[in-house]
């Protein structure tokens, strides 16, 4: 289960996680002049996008929200000098807070629920009117290489895609109810040392092979062995081997 994931990789996820950071800087960076006294985030994971939203607003009571229990029990050790925030365990799909929010955020998680439109219905009944909610997300394309590397090693050990194009995310927000004010797209290359620097990476992040959920039969050695080698050969860059992080980042408003 993807929460089990994450809980594992609470204490190595900040290792690699500059993809995780330059979404959750781009979430930041789209939030309009105000001064919430309270602040949701969901999926708040090791608290990168927390960090930034205490520097940005350090007068907010910052609800910080989590599936993993791991990841919160990390977050509330590594923050515990911030009082102002409140570490959660609960899902974005149904968690609810006291009272409505003036602010929602949410960076590099949303993706990872299972039906994405109810988790945008839920967030748009958490939200004050003439509120916003600032969503980073990644999307489909993401780790593409990896995943057709993967699919010709081994089709019948990768998993369906999982991640929401573009359009799937615009139609959700905007069937929630959501206006869409600010749309940024962003194709990011991340190099590695190797190929299997770059699988252990991921692993480390809680990632199984991909940003996709992991297959229920694992890789043999052979084919890992099979993989690396051809991911090596294929996806060469200057400094090592390369991977593709596609993200969108919303300002939104109810």
């Amino acid at each position: 289960m993807i929460k089990n994931r994450f809980s594992a990789a609470a204490e190595t996820y900040d290792r690699h996680a500059r993809p995780q950071i330059s979404l959750a800087k781009s979430v930041v960076s789209v939030l309009p002049e105000m001064n919430p006294e309270r602040i949701l985030e969901l999926g708040c994971g090791t608290g990168q996008l927390t960090r930034l939203l205490i520097d940005r607003f350090p007068g907010a009571q910052i609800d910080a929200v989590d599936v993993a229990e791991k990841m919160i029990e990390y977050s509330r050790r590594e923050f515990r000098r911030f009082p102002q925030v409140n570490w959660l365990r609960g899902d974005a799909q149904i968690w609810r807070g006291k009272g409505l929010y003036p602010l929602i955020t949410s960076s590099a998680a949303l993706h990872w629920t299972p039906d994405l439109r109810k988790t945008f219905e839920n967030i748009f009944q958490g939200l004050e009117t003439g509120g916003f909610f600032a969503l980073g997300m990644m999307l489909r394309g993401t780790l593409g290489e990896l995943r057709t590397v993967r699919s010709e090693v081994a089709p019948n050990k990768t998993a369906p895609i999982t991640l929401p194009a573009l359009d799937d995310v615009e139609n959700g927000l905007q069937s929630a109810g959501f206006h869409i004010l600010s749309r940024e797209q962003n194709t990011e290359q991340v190099s590695y040392t190797s190929a299997s620097d770059f699988l252990r990476v991921i692993h480390e992040q809680g990632v199984t092979g991909s940003t996709l959920p992991a297959t229920r039969i694992p890789l043999n050695r052979t084919e890992i062995s099979r993989l690396i080698k051809l991911y090596q050969d294929r996806y060469r860059a200057t400094d090592g081997v390369y991977a593709t992080y596609q993200t969108a980042t919303f300002l939104l408003t109810k």
